[in-house]
This record gives C-alpha cells, sequence and structure tokens, in this order.
C-alpha cells in the first residue's frame, strides 16, 4: 500500500501519509517501506516538500539501526536532486556498516545520474569556455588601444 501511495508522486496528502509512517513506533516492516517510499514520491514533489523529505531523511540517517540506514540510503538514492548527495556522503562516512556505506555510494552515482550532472557538467565547460573565447577577445580589444594611446 505504501508502494502505490508512492506512485501518486504529485499528492502531498500522499507524501503527509508516508511522512507519519517513518515516525518512530511505526512497526518496522511498515516503517522501512514509507522510508524507501519517500524517494520515489519526492521526484514530483515541489520545492518545499522536497525539503520536508531530505529532512526528514537527514534525522533519518542518524538511526544506528542497519535496516533503517539501508532504507535511507536507498529512499535517497532515488532522488533527482544533487541534495541528497551530501546526505549521502555524510551516511557513508558516519556509519560503521560497509555494506552500508557501499550502497551510500552506489546511490550517490544514481542520483548523479538522475540528475542529468553528466549534462550539467556539459554544459558548465561550454559556458567556461565560451567566457574564456570572449575573454580572450576583450584582452585582444584592450592591447589594441593600449597600443593606440602610446602611439
Amino acid at each position: 500500500a505504501i508502494g502505490a501511495l508512492s506512485q501518486l508522486k504529485t499528492s502531498e496528502a500522499a507524501l503527509n501519509l508516508i511522512l507519519e509512517y517513518t515516525q518512530p513506533g511505526v512497526p518496522q516492516p511498515l516503517r522501512l517501506a514509507a522510508i524507501r517510499a519517500l524517494g520515489a514520491i519526492s521526484t514530483g514533489q515541489d520545492n518545499i516538500n522536497l525539503e520536508r523529505i531530505l529532512e526528514r531523511l537527514k534525522t533519518l540517517s542518524r538511526e544506528t539501526f542497519f535496516l533503517t540506514q539501508v532504507a535511507v540510503a536507498v529512499s535517497l538514492g532515488q532522488m533527482e536532486t544533487t541534495k541528497a548527495i551530501g546526505l549521502l556522503q555524510s551516511l557513508a562516512d558516519q556509519t560503521p556498516d560497509g555494506r552500508v556505506r557501499r550502497i551510500a555510494e552506489e546511490s550517490i552515482q544514481k542520483v548523479q545520474k538522475n540528475a542529468g550532472s553528466d549534462k550539467a557538467v556539459k554544459q558548465l565547460r561550454e559556458e567556461l569556455d565560451q567566457l574564456k573565447k570572449e575573454n580572450q577577445d576583450l584582452k585582444s580589444r584592450l592591447e589594441n588601444l593600449e597600443a593606440k594611446t602610446k602611439n
């Protein structure tokens, strides 16, 4: 049922219900499913709700229970925002469990792919090349002006 709720990607009501089930005291299997569902539902949420999801996952990532840490890493890995990478990195750095660390590192790669970082890096490189070219043109023009003023 939680998995179905997570498919309602733009529904704030579904998000609120899923967030409720991530609270301590909820039966463990239901809670873990809700934590994993946060990543799936995040892809259709607005920025305010995305921040709520990230904040909850940040809180959950501090818990020491192995399955909770795995669920948080899996959930963050489903997200399409680079903000998840910082949380995954801190989870990988703080956990003593190598399995959680590996899952977190794999999730970082998934987020980078989902967020289209390759495309973003390519665009930044093109912009940088364009700026370098413009800078060179401006330097040439400045040298020409300086040469004219000396004569």
